[in-house]
């Protein structure tokens, strides 16, 4: 688990770039449609975190043909922003999941690189007893 969490760091050390384009489509969103529309920044940085996230609760939507090109830009940068950020923490947990099944395989070929030895072992000691009782009892038989 220590591991996921070092790669969900690592990934979060990579990607303030593309959270900080993001939060600067969000808020330049937010600051278009605060003036073609006349709301209050409040409520369009409220509308450009909906829209971003696909949200879109409905309370507040573009009238004029200059906020709707402005939301349709938004939308856009929200579905491909969102999609890197996601993108970038999958690629974590692959990587994160890929790199246990390696470690886990590595040390199951080495404990199976054991037993085969250790079975290799057995055999040439059964083999030496056999041999060494097979030759002993095979005289006894053969006086009897």
């Amino acid at each position: 688990m220590s591991r996921f969490v070092n790669g969900l760091i690592a990934c979060a050390n990579r990607t303030p770039l593309a959270i900080g384009v993001y939060l600067t489509s969000v808020l330049a969103s937010a600051l278009g449609v605060s003036r073609v529309e006349g709301w209050g920044f409040g409520d369009s940085v409220w509308w450009a975190f909906t829209t971003t996230t696909t949200v879109g609760y409905g309370d507040l939507s573009p009238a004029t043909v200059p906020g709707r090109v402005i939301a349709v830009v938004t939308m856009f940068a929200g579905i491909i922003g969102i999609g890197v950020i996601v993108g970038r923490i999958a690629a974590v947990v692959i990587r994160t999941h890929d790199d246990f099944t390696h470690e886990e395989q590595e040390e199951l070929a080495a404990d199976v690189d054991e037993q085969l030895r250790l079975l290799r072992q057995i055999q040439r000691d059964l083999r030496t007893a056999t041999g060494a009782r097979g030759t002993a009892t095979g005289s006894s038989r053969a006086r009897g």
